[in-house]
């Protein structure tokens, strides 16, 4: 939710903006220069996509963007800054929200809010082919994305001693799928951290 203009008097402003809020009479690209931070960001922020400003006074959306990144604000603990790019008019969320009202959901006394949208989509980076409008994944494709790559170089120790092999640079991460051969029962269960790092646990079956 944006304000009217106002001048930023801030000499530790790590955007060295000359004023922040929504000014009409300025164009999209300054005013999205002077607003994408420094905001109060959770780590659900992290999992969007686009990002929609408001105008206080109107309750109006007047500016639509695509995320890139959102990035610690220097000097500013707790405070974010957003990466990215305007929307351009032709594309679907800018056309689904701006110059339209404040959606409900947004229509509180916390400046940041989220909102569930079915605009503006993306494909599951598990292959599917389904639509999602948050984060990169379906919930649950990730393990289904995981175990298919697991498949594609043999047995889980195949796997881990590849994975091992290309991690220390001694072998090239270009290799021809092997056949998916399981000589024990049992569950893996596989699972990708937030620093992209992989965990691996397979459990025998009891016998």
């Amino acid at each position: 939710m944006l304000t009217k203009k106002k001048r930023s008097d801030d000499p530790e402003d790590p955007l060295r903006r000359t004023f922040y809020g929504w000014d009409p009479q300025d164009t999209i690209e300054r005013n999205w220069a002077n607003n994408r931070g420094y905001w109060v960001l959770g780590a659900r922020a992290g999992r969007e996509s686009y990002v929609l400003f408001s105008y206080s006074d109107r309750h109006e959306v007047v500016m639509a963007a695509r995320i890139d990144a959102i990035i610690d604000a220097p000097g500013k603990p707790g405070r974010k800054i957003i990466e990215g790019q305007p929307l351009s008019e032709d594309h679907p969320v800018y056309q689904e929200y701006v110059g339209g009202p404040t959606p409900d959901s947004a229509r509180v006394r916390n400046p940041v809010t989220y909102l569930e949208s079915s605009v503006g989509g993306w494909p599951c980076g598990c292959g599917c082919g389904k639509e999602i409008y948050a984060g990169e994944f379906v919930r649950g494709h990730e393990q289904t994305a995981l175990h298919q790559r697991v498949a594609q170089i043999g047995t889980i120790p195949e796997f881990l001693r590849w994975f091992d092999a290309v991690r220390a640079g001694t072998e090239s991460g270009a290799r021809t799928p092997g056949s998916a051969v399981v000589n024990q029962a049992g569950h893996l269960d596989l699972t990708v951290g937030g620093d992209g790092s992989v965990r691996i646990q397979f459990t025998p079956a009891e016998t």
